[in-house]
Formats: structure tokens, sequence, C-alpha cells
């Protein structure tokens, strides 16, 4: 269950309930699948899988939660193809040319009667609270899909104030300047991979991928005035990823390193490999925000 992205947010005040009080508020809000009439639908389900009843999973103060989307896919081609037919049927038997609002009300009427007949498809996505660094990460690259997420959680607990992590450096200056320099703080390295932006008019962009990120191609555009809008990083030699200048974190994998700790963990059960994974996965991914976050926050020099 390692996290492929990190949508990272800052709770604004303490997280008010412990993991059993959190699965008591969840309750109310279990995963229930589209009823024949609904377009879409979300809940809470087992962060561990079946047979768990748990909607809430806690290991070392951290707090592991999933939801489940599910919608039916109704293809608006489809859609279109039957409203084109009955709006050409129904001209030619009048002998007229359907209004605006006919042709909006009879492509309602269209979705409401196909839409039980569509099949769904069901996704889940991970979250974890960290209470005590105040972190909320959810496993998507997507704003669309991490709002999804929070607004539920809201609708549960009554309260989630949260924020995009704060820094008194921005992401694109930082990453411009490890690249131009070509120094990078301690624990992190350049990895073969970034973006460019220019900040003119036309926008321009130059990508690199597995590339020197140090050779003279990279650094004519940085000459030229192009920003860093993605780099990828490796941390401590033990994760790599792509850090973009919304200070979102894509592309998280976690090296070799992790299998050996697994593998002598010896898991018995599917339940217990995932317990594993993410106790191994929090406890890294804190150490890396920490260090992350200090790059972009240095201590004050009085």
């Amino acid at each position: 269950m390692w996290f492929k992205n990190l949508y990272l947010y800052k709770l604004q005040q303490a997280f008010p309930l412990t993991a059993e009080a959190l699965h008591e508020q969840l309750i109310a809000r279990s995963f229930i699948g589209c009823l024949k009439d609904q377009r879409e639908s979300s809940g809470w389900v087992a962060p561990l899988g079946r047979p768990s009843e748990s909607l809430v999973h806690s290991a070392n103060g951290y707090i592991w939660v999933t939801m489940a989307h599910q919608e039916r896919m109704l293809p608006s081609s489809v859609v279109k193809e039957e409203l084109d037919e009955r709006v050409s049927d129904l001209q030619e038997r009048e002998n007229r040319k359907l209004s605006s609002r006919e042709r909006k009300d009879m492509r309602e009427q269209i979705e409401f009667e196909l839409l039980p007949q569509a099949f769904t498809r069901t996704r889940q996505l991970d979250a974890w609270i960290d209470p005590n660094e105040q972190w909320l990460v959810v496993n998507t690259s997507s704003a669309i899909q991490a709002e999804r997420l929070t607004a539920l959680l809201r609708k549960c607990i009554d309260t989630l104030p949260i924020a995009a992590p704060e820094t008194s450096n921005t992401p694109t200056f930082l990453m411009t300047h490890w690249l131009t320099e070509g120094v990078l703080p301690p624990k992190f390295a350049l990895g073969e991979e970034c973006e460019l932006r220019s900040q003119g008019d036309d926008q321009s962009v130059a990508v690199f991928k597995k590339h020197e990120l140090l050779s003279d191609e990279v650094k004519s555009n940085l000459a030229t005035g192009k920003l860093v809008s993605k780099l990828m990083l490796t941390w401590d030699q033990r994760i790599s990823f792509v850090l973009t200048d919304t200070l979102q974190i894509k592309r998280l994998k976690f090296l070799d390193v992790f299998d050996e700790q697994l593998n002598e963990q010896d898991p018995q059960s599917h339940a217990e490999r995932k317990d594993i994974e993410f106790t191994l996965m929090t406890g890294e991914v804190s150490r890396l925000l920490a260090d992350l976050m200090a790059c972009f926050n240095p201590p004050k020099t009085s």
C-alpha cells in the first residue's frame, strides 16, 4: 500500500479525535455503492481491507483512512447519440425546431433512463493524519481527488481546518537555485528529470527525462530565464520523487531497502503486510517531510 503521491495539507489546529473516536464518526458515512438513480457515491472503507471492520487503522501515532468513490460510467457520446435521434424524430413529426430548453429537458430524461443501466467504476483513495506534526497526506496528485476526500472527512467530524504548507522560500526559487548551483542540502541528490518553464508570454517548456541535469543543455535553458517547475530528487538514498512548484510530491518510489525491511518482518497475512508497510512508510516519509520543510524554512539567524 505504498503511497505513490503525496498531496500535502497542514492541519491548522490539533486534530481533535483519537483513532477510535474517528472510527465512530466515520461509520455514519460508510461506503454504499451507487443506487440506480445515483451518478456517484463516496464513503469510508476499512484501510486493511476485508475482513477488517475498522474504518480507521492506527500505527505509531499515525491515523490511516480510506475513502471509496464509485461513479456510473455514462459516456456523453452515448447520451448525445440518443438525444440527436430523439430530437430529429420529434422535429420531423411536429415540423418545428426544438428550443434549447426542450433539448436540455430531453437530455436529462435520457440520462435518467440510461443511468441505471450504466456500468460502475469504484476507486479507493488513502490518506493518513499525523497529529504530532499536523500533517494530512493524501495519496493522489489530483487536487479534485484530494478535495473530495477532505470534504467527506470534514462532513464527518464537522470541522477540518487545513491549508497548503507555508514556506519562506518558494519551491520554484529553491529548486531553480539547486539546479543552477548544482549544490543541494544534505541527504538530497538530483535525479534524472526536470521541467523548466519560461516566465514570458510564450510560456515555453523544456522537459528533460533520463538526463544529466547538470549538463550544458540544462544550464543554457536556465540561462535564458527559465525556472524549475518540477525536479526529480532522491532523499537519503531511500526515496526518489518528483517535487513540483506547488510543493506536491509525485511518483514517490521507495527504494530496495524497504523490501529488505519488509522481508525481515515476515508478515503472515495480507492485513499484517499492509500494517507493516504503513508503519515503514509513514516513519520514513515523516523524516523526508521534516528534512524537506527544513530546506524551505531555514532557521532564522539573529
